[in-house]
């Protein structure tokens, strides 16, 4: 396993979040994120916590993803590495959305931990047909309502 310094971290982070500002084109997709807050099972007699806000939307279908790129807290002299995507978004009775995310963490002091749970609520995206001529064409993919994953319709 690679070590790196504090120093050599902040860059490898610095690079990959440049890299992911200009592989999407879209200026819209930069502000909207989620906060996921959970736990993971136990293993090893203990369990960490996972926590963080996503990386920005990505599109999926006529729906949304995002990833989840982060470490677990340290306990029991270690953590672990996570890195997902999350399902795409899931339409709450109340005009905003949320999204389900599993997965297992890095294999780490022997071990690793399964995690599932659903991010922070954020709001829907919904502008009227008549409306899309005036905006600009980042916004103009925002239109579908999002549904959930298994309507086939928006899939």
């Amino acid at each position: 396993m690679e070590v790196f310094n504090d120093e050599e971290r902040k860059h490898i982070m610095d690079y990959e979040d440049q890299q992911m500002m200009e592989c999407n084109d879209n200026p819209m997709v930069h502000i909207h994120v989620h906060i996921y807050n959970t736990e993971t099972d136990i293993a090893d007699d203990h369990q960490h916590a996972v926590m963080g806000v996503s990386g920005p939307a990505e599109t999926a279908g006529r729906s949304h993803v995002h990833s989840i790129r982060t470490r677990t807290s340290f306990v029991d002299g270690h953590w672990h590495w996570v890195d997902i995507m999350t399902d795409r978004a899931v339409a709450m009775p109340d005009d905003t959305h949320t999204h389900y995310f599993a997965g297992r963490t890095s294999m780490d002091n022997g071990h690793c931990h399964n995690f599932s749970d659903v991010t922070n609520l954020s709001p829907d995206m919904l502008m009227e047909e008549e409306d899309e001529d005036v905006l600009p064409p980042y916004k103009k993919h925002c239109k579908y309502k999002y549904k959930r994953p298994d309507d086939e319709e928006y899939n």
